[in-house]
């Protein structure tokens, strides 16, 4: 029986433990090891069977693994590259499932040998999880989180095929569908559908200062004000971070709805009805496009590699593919 594929997860909150998952769906083809800096985060991971086993030195492990699969927080992440780059076999392939690339990326390949190839491999909730009821559990992980999802493939130039063919045999153990990303438009998505949101909601909570009544309306306020107040759930350190280091895209999309803001407000203050009524339904029908195109959640543009063959991890690492239903 073929050795498994030791797969190192840094980082085992909802992406990383929803890919460990994924993989043991995927086979018993796989050993996988999980690392993160919060005890509790780890240990929950291995309580679900995200993760085999746990470890507490990511530079020693890494020296095993046959792939890194590298889902840390901004900070985090670069000091974890810096960490096992010494320890990584050559050619062993590093993915990063983070949703900054341009300057994040730059700054994690920096600190990794040339020979180690390192390329982001993003996963997109499947429209069964990405539009789950807003009463559901947020960010539990789960093995189908990624089902009929995609996974946006950001490689740069110079990539050995090899690590674009362990790419494409993640999105098959995801069931999700493989494209190709430009760095610069995944930070675009990232400021449009995560950062301009949780920026909305800090707004909007910090605005409440200005309402001497909020003190006693807080008791009264219903689903919508607390579906958008739980965006702002992360970390400060954190999203700031994030914010500033991805704040070209996000101050564009920020000036956007800045305007839109406005139009709004001077509907209002003209008591414009039929004008007002007419923008609810244009955003109406921009929401339920928005919606059907989701759902399908296909992209716009191919994934085949002509001339690139078709020997990915599984056939180089374990002889063939897990079994697996998708």
């Amino acid at each position: 029986m073929a050795e498994a594929v030791r797969v190192l997860i840094l980082g085992t909150g909802t992406v990383g433990a929803s890919i460990g998952l994924a993989l043991r769906r995927a086979g018993p083809n796989f050993d996988r090891v999980g690392y993160d800096a919060q005890s509790q985060t780890a240990q929950q991971a291995q309580k679900i069977g995200a993760v085999d086993r746990l470890i507490r030195d990511p530079s020693r492990a890494a020296a095993e693994a046959d792939l890194v699969v590298l889902t840390l927080p901004l900070a985090p992440a670069v000091a974890a590259a810096e960490d096992i780059a010494g320890s990584l076999r050559p050619d062993t392939v590093v993915l990063c499932t983070f949703r900054l690339q341009t300057k994040l990326m730059e700054a994690v390949r920096a600190k990794l040998k040339p020979a180690n190839p390192c390329l982001g491999a993003v996963p997109f909730l499947g429209p069964q999880a990405a539009l789950a009821a807003h009463d559901a559990e947020p960010g539990a992980p789960t093995a189908d989180a990624f089902d009929h999802g995609m996974l946006g493939i950001v490689a740069p130039p110079g990539t050995p095929q090899a690590a674009i063919e362990i790419c494409l045999d993640l999105a098959v153990i995801l069931a999700a569908t493989p494209f190709f990303l430009d760095p610069a438009e995944l930070d675009s998505v990232t400021a449009t559908s995560e950062e301009l949101p949780a920026l909305m909601a800090a707004a909007l909570l910090e605005s409440l200062t200005a309402n001497p009544g909020w003190r006693d309306q807080q008791r009264l306020v219903g689903r919508p004000f607390a579906r958008l107040a739980s965006l702002l759930g992360g970390g400060p350190t954190e999203a700031a971070a994030e914010w500033i280091a991805n704040r070209d895209p996000l101050i564009a999309r920020l000036d956007a709805l800045a305007e839109e803001v406005a139009n709004l407000r001077d509907l209002l203050a003209a008591a414009d009805e039929a004008a007002l009524r007419q923008r609810l339904e244009q955003a109406t029908a921009r929401y339920e496009d928005w919606r059907r195109v989701r759902t399908s959640s296909h992209p716009d543009h191919g994934v085949e590699l002509p001339g690139l063959p078709r020997v990915g991890m599984f056939d180089r690492l374990v002889g063939g593919r897990p079994s697996k239903k998708i």
